[in-house]
């Protein structure tokens, strides 16, 4: 066993590793304190719980205009941490930092924009159902013409 439970300080475990002789706390995945020092890593603590404790969750869904194949659409932000990020959780409780190249990416969730966001939704569907005829139909025409290469060409000279 590595690791030895020291003292629950403010809902933190504070442990000690006792294969690299320091003690640990872990605020979430990104915020993790490792220090020789318990005294440290339990004003670590201190500073994490005064950064967020005035801090109301809140729910943010992806823009519009943003692209949403490799991200989480509705996440609970639920932090922010000392570099100023925001610390979120999606629907399975995985916490993640949403990166400032990212925050163009969200918008608030809104009741009011629901109703939009179907419609957007039901375009969207059209559109890609509209591609998948039109690159059918492209392939049809294709398959009518008669096409010799350049290479083939230059095989029968």
């Amino acid at each position: 066993m590595s690791k030895i439970l020291i003292e629950n300080y403010r809902g933190f475990d504070i442990e000690f590793d006792t294969n690299c002789e320091k003690f640990q706390c872990v605020a979430t995945d990104e915020n993790t304190k490792e220090s020789s020092s318990f005294a440290a890593v339990k004003k670590f603590v201190d500073d994490y719980k005064k950064a967020n404790q005035d801090f109301s969750p809140f729910w943010v869904e992806f823009t519009p205009s943003g692209y949403s194949s490799f991200k989480d659409n509705n996440l609970k932000v639920i932090g922010i941490r000392k570099d100023g990020r925001f610390v979120a959780e999606n629907k399975n409780g995985i916490q993640q930092q949403i990166s400032d190249y990212d925050l163009n990416d969200y918008m608030l969730l809104k009741p009011e924009n629901e109703t939009g966001m179907l419609l957007l939704q039901e375009l969207e569907s059209k559109i890609k159902q509209q591609r998948v005829e039109n690159d059918n139909n492209r392939k049809q025409i294709i398959s009518t013409l008669n096409i010799i290469t350049l290479k083939d060409y230059k095989k029968l000279l």
